[in-house]
Protein backbone atom coordinates (compact mmCIF):
# COMPACT_ATOMS: atom_id res chain seq x y z
CA UNK A 1 0.00 0.00 0.00
CA UNK A 2 2.10 2.36 -1.49
CA UNK A 3 0.62 4.26 -4.11
CA UNK A 4 -1.21 8.10 -3.49
CA UNK A 5 -4.58 6.97 -4.38
CA UNK A 6 -4.51 3.87 -2.33
CA UNK A 7 -7.35 4.23 0.13
CA UNK A 8 -7.67 3.28 3.70
CA UNK A 9 -10.93 2.27 5.20
CA UNK A 10 -10.75 4.71 8.61
CA UNK A 11 -11.98 3.55 11.74
CA UNK A 12 -14.28 6.70 11.98
CA UNK A 13 -16.04 6.25 9.12
CA UNK A 14 -17.26 2.96 10.22
CA UNK A 15 -17.87 3.19 13.87
CA UNK A 16 -18.95 -0.17 15.71
CA UNK A 17 -18.33 -2.40 13.03
CA UNK A 18 -16.14 -5.68 13.94
CA UNK A 19 -12.93 -6.42 12.52
CA UNK A 20 -14.32 -8.89 10.07
CA UNK A 21 -17.37 -7.07 9.26
CA UNK A 22 -14.42 -3.89 8.70
CA UNK A 23 -12.50 -5.74 6.59
CA UNK A 24 -15.14 -7.26 4.38
CA UNK A 25 -16.64 -3.82 3.56
CA UNK A 26 -13.30 -2.47 2.93
CA UNK A 27 -12.72 -4.66 0.21
CA UNK A 28 -16.16 -4.93 -1.23
CA UNK A 29 -15.73 -1.33 -1.52
CA UNK A 30 -12.07 -1.38 -3.02
CA UNK A 31 -9.96 -0.12 -0.26
CA UNK A 32 -6.65 -1.16 -0.15
CA UNK A 33 -5.88 -0.79 3.87
CA UNK A 34 -8.11 -0.18 7.68
CA UNK A 35 -7.93 1.59 10.26
CA UNK A 36 -8.42 0.60 13.97
CA UNK A 37 -8.30 2.30 16.72
CA UNK A 38 -7.62 1.03 20.62
CA UNK A 39 -10.72 0.01 21.10
CA UNK A 40 -11.27 -1.84 18.18
CA UNK A 41 -8.06 -3.60 18.83
CA UNK A 42 -9.43 -4.67 22.41
CA UNK A 43 -12.61 -5.57 21.06
CA UNK A 44 -10.80 -7.90 18.56
CA UNK A 45 -8.40 -9.30 21.63
CA UNK A 46 -12.25 -9.99 23.32
CA UNK A 47 -13.52 -11.77 21.00
CA UNK A 48 -10.89 -14.26 20.44
CA UNK A 49 -8.89 -12.47 17.32
CA UNK A 50 -5.09 -13.23 17.48
CA UNK A 51 -2.94 -10.88 15.68
CA UNK A 52 -1.64 -14.01 13.54
CA UNK A 53 -5.32 -14.39 13.10
CA UNK A 54 -6.53 -10.96 11.79
CA UNK A 55 -3.12 -11.29 9.68
CA UNK A 56 -4.48 -13.83 8.02
CA UNK A 57 -7.89 -12.31 7.23
CA UNK A 58 -6.25 -9.32 6.20
CA UNK A 59 -4.10 -11.08 3.33
CA UNK A 60 -7.38 -13.17 2.21
CA UNK A 61 -8.51 -10.00 1.06
CA UNK A 62 -5.65 -8.14 0.11
CA UNK A 63 -5.58 -5.84 2.38
CA UNK A 64 -3.25 -4.12 5.00
CA UNK A 65 -3.27 -2.28 8.36
CA UNK A 66 -3.00 1.63 7.14
CA UNK A 67 -3.03 3.25 10.71
CA UNK A 68 -3.10 2.24 14.00
CA UNK A 69 -4.85 5.47 16.40
CA UNK A 70 -4.38 7.03 19.01
CA UNK A 71 -1.34 7.42 20.97
CA UNK A 72 -2.30 10.24 23.70
CA UNK A 73 0.14 10.38 26.32
CA UNK A 74 3.47 10.50 24.51
CA UNK A 75 5.37 13.32 26.53
CA UNK A 76 6.28 14.14 29.41
CA UNK A 77 4.41 16.78 30.48
CA UNK A 78 1.08 14.62 30.46
CA UNK A 79 3.15 11.77 33.19
CA UNK A 80 2.24 8.56 33.76
CA UNK A 81 -1.35 7.29 33.25
CA UNK A 82 -2.71 4.76 36.05
CA UNK A 83 -1.87 1.54 35.93
CA UNK A 84 -4.70 0.44 35.39
CA UNK A 85 -5.93 2.51 32.80
CA UNK A 86 -8.05 1.15 29.88
CA UNK A 87 -6.07 3.70 27.76
CA UNK A 88 -2.97 2.23 28.62
CA UNK A 89 -4.33 -1.11 27.85
CA UNK A 90 -5.75 -0.33 24.38
CA UNK A 91 -2.42 2.04 23.38
CA UNK A 92 -0.42 -1.05 24.05
CA UNK A 93 -2.54 -3.24 22.29
CA UNK A 94 -2.02 -0.81 19.38
CA UNK A 95 1.35 -1.99 19.57
CA UNK A 96 1.11 -5.41 20.05
CA UNK A 97 -0.99 -5.54 16.87
CA UNK A 98 1.79 -3.06 14.71
CA UNK A 99 4.50 -5.86 15.83
CA UNK A 100 2.56 -9.03 15.42
CA UNK A 101 0.35 -8.19 12.33
CA UNK A 102 2.16 -5.10 10.57
CA UNK A 103 0.72 -1.53 10.08
CA UNK A 104 2.07 1.51 7.98
CA UNK A 105 1.49 4.49 10.69
CA UNK A 106 0.78 4.63 14.45
CA UNK A 107 -1.50 7.62 14.80
CA UNK A 108 -0.43 10.74 17.24
CA UNK A 109 -2.41 13.17 19.26
CA UNK A 110 -2.18 16.20 21.64
CA UNK A 111 -6.12 15.79 23.04
CA UNK A 112 -5.54 18.44 25.92
CA UNK A 113 -5.17 21.81 25.70
CA UNK A 114 -2.13 22.33 27.91
CA UNK A 115 0.87 24.00 26.48
CA UNK A 116 4.62 22.46 26.65
CA UNK A 117 7.79 23.22 25.47
CA UNK A 118 8.24 21.78 21.85
CA UNK A 119 11.54 20.61 23.01
CA UNK A 120 9.77 18.64 25.55
CA UNK A 121 7.09 17.41 23.09
CA UNK A 122 9.80 16.31 19.92
CA UNK A 123 11.96 14.66 22.90
CA UNK A 124 8.81 12.74 23.39
CA UNK A 125 7.45 11.87 20.05
CA UNK A 126 11.36 10.90 18.99
CA UNK A 127 10.88 8.39 21.81
CA UNK A 128 7.85 6.93 19.84
CA UNK A 129 9.54 7.03 16.95
CA UNK A 130 12.87 4.94 18.14
CA UNK A 131 10.22 2.63 19.67
CA UNK A 132 8.48 2.16 16.26
CA UNK A 133 11.44 2.03 13.71
CA UNK A 134 12.13 -1.55 14.69
CA UNK A 135 8.86 -2.36 13.36
CA UNK A 136 8.98 -0.17 10.13
CA UNK A 137 6.48 1.65 11.40
CA UNK A 138 5.38 5.41 10.55
CA UNK A 139 5.10 7.49 13.55
CA UNK A 140 2.33 10.22 12.44
CA UNK A 141 1.21 13.31 14.56
CA UNK A 142 -1.82 14.66 13.74
CA UNK A 143 -2.61 18.39 14.97
CA UNK A 144 -6.42 19.00 16.56
CA UNK A 145 -7.57 22.27 16.06
CA UNK A 146 -8.88 22.72 19.97
CA UNK A 147 -5.70 21.55 21.35
CA UNK A 148 -2.22 22.90 22.26
CA UNK A 149 -0.88 21.42 19.06
CA UNK A 150 -3.62 22.88 16.99
CA UNK A 151 -2.32 23.48 13.34
CA UNK A 152 -0.30 21.84 10.75
CA UNK A 153 2.91 24.32 11.27
CA UNK A 154 2.99 23.34 14.87
CA UNK A 155 2.74 19.54 14.64
CA UNK A 156 5.54 19.99 11.83
CA UNK A 157 7.64 21.95 13.63
CA UNK A 158 7.68 19.24 16.40
CA UNK A 159 8.84 16.03 13.73
CA UNK A 160 11.22 18.19 12.69
CA UNK A 161 12.85 18.93 16.03
CA UNK A 162 12.21 15.21 16.99
CA UNK A 163 14.32 14.43 13.58
CA UNK A 164 13.28 11.08 12.99
CA UNK A 165 13.32 9.36 9.33
CA UNK A 166 10.16 7.78 10.33
CA UNK A 167 7.98 10.86 12.00
CA UNK A 168 6.37 12.81 10.38
CA UNK A 169 2.77 14.79 10.45
CA UNK A 170 -0.75 13.66 9.58
CA UNK A 171 -2.89 16.05 7.78
CA UNK A 172 -6.87 15.65 7.61
CA UNK A 173 -8.49 18.10 5.85
CA UNK A 174 -11.12 18.88 8.78
CA UNK A 175 -8.64 19.56 10.99
CA UNK A 176 -6.94 21.89 8.34
CA UNK A 177 -9.56 23.62 7.49
CA UNK A 178 -10.91 24.40 11.21
CA UNK A 179 -7.72 25.47 11.86
CA UNK A 180 -8.10 28.22 9.30
CA UNK A 181 -5.38 26.32 7.08
CA UNK A 182 -5.74 27.44 3.02
CA UNK A 183 -3.77 26.15 -0.02
CA UNK A 184 -1.43 29.39 1.31
CA UNK A 185 -0.35 27.17 4.31
CA UNK A 186 1.08 24.59 2.20
CA UNK A 187 4.29 25.51 2.22
CA UNK A 188 7.55 23.36 1.67
CA UNK A 189 8.37 23.64 5.29
CA UNK A 190 4.84 21.71 5.97
CA UNK A 191 4.32 19.24 3.44
CA UNK A 192 7.69 17.86 3.60
CA UNK A 193 6.52 16.55 7.01
CA UNK A 194 3.24 14.81 5.80
CA UNK A 195 3.78 11.13 5.67
CA UNK A 196 -0.16 10.49 5.85
CA UNK A 197 -2.97 12.04 5.05
CA UNK A 198 -6.77 12.28 5.60
CA UNK A 199 -10.02 13.48 3.83
CA UNK A 200 -13.38 14.43 4.98
CA UNK A 201 -14.85 17.64 4.46
CA UNK A 202 -17.14 20.49 6.67
CA UNK A 203 -19.21 23.26 5.72
CA UNK A 204 -17.88 26.89 5.69
CA UNK A 205 -19.33 27.88 9.20
CA UNK A 206 -17.92 25.69 11.80
CA UNK A 207 -20.66 24.24 14.53
CA UNK A 208 -20.51 25.60 18.15
CA UNK A 209 -18.08 22.96 19.48
CA UNK A 210 -15.15 21.35 17.36
CA UNK A 211 -15.03 18.63 19.10
CA UNK A 212 -18.61 17.41 18.96
CA UNK A 213 -18.76 18.40 14.92
CA UNK A 214 -15.23 17.02 14.76
CA UNK A 215 -16.74 13.52 16.29
CA UNK A 216 -20.42 13.57 15.06
CA UNK A 217 -20.76 15.78 12.09
CA UNK A 218 -18.16 15.81 9.25
CA UNK A 219 -19.39 15.59 5.80
CA UNK A 220 -17.75 12.89 2.95
CA UNK A 221 -14.75 14.64 0.79
CA UNK A 222 -16.53 16.69 -1.68
CA UNK A 223 -19.59 17.60 0.36
CA UNK A 224 -18.51 20.99 1.84
CA UNK A 225 -16.62 23.45 1.35
CA UNK A 226 -12.92 22.94 2.64
CA UNK A 227 -11.93 22.67 -0.98
CA UNK A 228 -10.61 18.93 -0.83
CA UNK A 229 -9.70 18.18 -4.41
CA UNK A 230 -7.78 21.49 -4.66
CA UNK A 231 -5.82 20.51 -1.48
CA UNK A 232 -4.73 17.28 -2.47
CA UNK A 233 -3.67 18.57 -5.67
CA UNK A 234 -1.88 21.00 -3.79
CA UNK A 235 -0.14 18.33 -1.33
CA UNK A 236 0.97 16.07 -4.90
CA UNK A 237 2.50 19.29 -6.60
CA UNK A 238 4.15 18.95 -3.37
CA UNK A 239 5.78 15.32 -3.37
CA UNK A 240 3.29 13.62 -1.02
CA UNK A 241 2.41 10.35 -1.97
CA UNK A 242 0.83 9.23 1.06
CA UNK A 243 -2.12 6.69 0.60
CA UNK A 244 -5.50 8.63 1.19
CA UNK A 245 -7.67 7.62 4.51
CA UNK A 246 -10.96 8.62 4.40
CA UNK A 247 -11.86 9.55 8.12
CA UNK A 248 -15.81 10.59 8.72
CA UNK A 249 -16.82 11.00 11.72
CA UNK A 250 -20.66 11.16 11.21
CA UNK A 251 -23.56 10.38 12.85
CA UNK A 252 -25.50 9.52 9.48
CA UNK A 253 -23.01 6.76 8.47
CA UNK A 254 -22.44 5.31 11.49
CA UNK A 255 -26.37 4.99 11.26
CA UNK A 256 -26.06 3.17 8.33
CA UNK A 257 -25.20 -0.84 7.18
CA UNK A 258 -21.14 -0.97 7.26
CA UNK A 259 -21.07 -1.93 3.75
CA UNK A 260 -22.77 0.59 2.96
CA UNK A 261 -20.98 3.06 4.95
CA UNK A 262 -17.93 2.04 3.15
CA UNK A 263 -18.92 2.06 -0.31
CA UNK A 264 -20.11 5.95 0.13
CA UNK A 265 -17.05 6.59 1.83
CA UNK A 266 -14.79 4.99 -1.28
CA UNK A 267 -17.27 6.79 -3.97
CA UNK A 268 -16.75 10.55 -2.73
CA UNK A 269 -12.85 9.72 -1.93
CA UNK A 270 -12.54 8.59 -5.17
CA UNK A 271 -14.49 11.66 -6.68
CA UNK A 272 -12.16 13.87 -5.30
CA UNK A 273 -9.03 12.20 -6.56
CA UNK A 274 -9.68 12.29 -10.03
CA UNK A 275 -10.89 16.20 -9.26
CA UNK A 276 -7.41 16.53 -7.79
CA UNK A 277 -5.07 15.31 -10.81
CA UNK A 278 -3.44 17.98 -13.00
CA UNK A 279 -5.12 18.78 -16.18
CA UNK A 280 -3.42 17.59 -19.25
Amino acid sequence: MKAQDDLVLCAGTVQGSGFRERVEAAAAAGFRGIGLQRRDCLRARAEGWTPAGMRTILDDHGLEIGELEAVTHWSAHHGEPEPHSAERAGTEALWVLAADAGARAIVVVEMGREEAPPEMLAEGFAALCDRAAGLGLLVCLEALPWSAIPDLATAAAITRLAGRPNGGVLFDTWHHFRAGGGLDTLVPEVTGSIMGVQVNDAPAVPGGDLLDEALHHRLLPGHGDARVADTLRALRTAGVDAPVGVEVWSDTLAALPTTEAATLAARAAHTVITAARPVT
